[in-house]
């Protein structure tokens, strides 16, 4: 049996335009695969950068942290001493006080006319 040629010319058109889509698909899918991989390989990149980012941010914490507790313990160290000034600052001047009103019982000496005292401590 003989086929019309009509027939075969339409046969062999499909088949150079199947060839045709088949190889504009295959060209497309080889550049797509290359693009993949190259966005694969930038978000390897991107994804160890932002690990080491992480690791340096986890540093500097860990180095705020330990400032903040050295800050802190300077200041109760600092709010220690100047409670200790305070309390001997107050030692010495309630005995600098009990000396003077001692000396001015024994001398009779009017305490408040010297120069070196001020009236507000004597009160």
């Amino acid at each position: 049996m003989k086929s019309p040629p009509l027939l075969v010319a339409v046969l062999v058109a499909c088949i150079i335009v199947l060839g045709f889509n088949y190889w504009i698909a295959s060209s497309r899918s080889a550049d797509l695969q290359d693009r993949v991989m190259d966005l694969e390989g930038k978000v390897r990149r991107a994804a160890a950068e932002r690990g080491a980012v992480e690791l340096k941010k986890n540093e500097f914490q860990g180095e705020l942290e330990k400032q903040r507790q050295q800050i802190d313990k300077i200041q109760s160290l600092h709010s220690f001493q100047m409670e200790n000034v305070n309390r001997v600052h107050q030692e010495e001047k309630g005995e600098i006080m009990v000396l003077l009103v001692i000396e001015e019982i024994y001398t009779g000496t009017n305490l408040h006319n010297r120069d070196f005292l001020p009236k507000a401590t004597l009160k």
